[in-house]
């Protein structure tokens, strides 16, 4: 009877610090690390000998996400969190300032053995973007989402696709690079670190709209995507 009170009480402990984890905002030097993180996480995917699909999809795509270093922890409960960074392609080709978001969610896929992961998100219709853009979003629920697929010949991996799905998801863990299971997670704006970042609040839209000022770190993400999204 003891043992089960002691586990209900740690029960509830892990669910309080999950659910205070939303409010745990960076500050602008975290936040400027978070940008450089995404930006390398960004290069290694884009230099897998794997990723031309992913490169296929990202010339197409509305808007990218980047989850560089997604945690997992597996003591009595699994769940998986991370911080990271949207940007949306403008309509000259160019992209967006990055817009901070917290995803999180128990059936988040990671490869096996791995206890982070880089993730990467194509997001490819207006559906998706606009799930993205209502702030509270649940993938295969608000937007359907599909483990990405992987391959050197970028049309047969395409063509292959038994569905289209609004969104596209990759992970890169200990160097291999495969798509990611990500239905049921869930993704929210963190408008407190874009606020520390940018130094006013923000919304989702000001920041996708580029109605922001791209800091310098930003500014060389913005740059590689545009190289690799041509």
């Amino acid at each position: 009877m003891k043992l089960m009170k002691k586990a209900l009480v740690l029960l509830a402990v892990l669910a309080l610090a999950a659910a205070a984890l939303p409010a745990l905002a960076m500050d602008k030097f975290e936040a400027d690390l978070k940008v450089e993180e995404a930006r390398i996480s960004f290069l290694q995917f884009m230099q897998s000998p794997d990723a031309n699909t992913a490169k296929w999809l990202l010339k197409r795509c509305q808007a990218v996400a980047l989850f560089p270093g997604m945690v997992k922890a597996g003591f009595v409960i699994g769940g998986k969190y991370g911080t990271g960074v949207i940007l949306k392609r403008q309509a000259n080709g160019s992209w967006s300032p990055p817009a901070f978001f917290i995803i999180g969610g128990a059936s988040v896929g990671f490869q096996i053995g791995a206890e982070s992961m880089d993730l990467f998100m194509v997001i490819m219709t207006d559906k998706g973007l606009h799930a993205v853009l209502k702030n509270q979003a649940k993938f295969g629920v608000d937007a359907s989402i599909a483990a990405g697929p992987v391959g050197r010949n970028a049309e047969a991996s395409i063509a292959g696709l038994s569905t289209k799905a609004d969104l596209y998801s990759y992970s890169r863990a200990k160097g291999a690079f495969a798509g990611a299971t990500l239905s049921g997670a869930g993704i929210e704006f963190d408008k407190a670190t874009a606020q520390a970042y940018y130094g006013k609040p923000v919304t989702v839209q000001a920041v996708f709209g580029a109605k922001v000022t791209a800091p310098a770190g930003a500014q060389k993400l913005m740059k590689e995507l545009e190289k690799y999204g041509k």
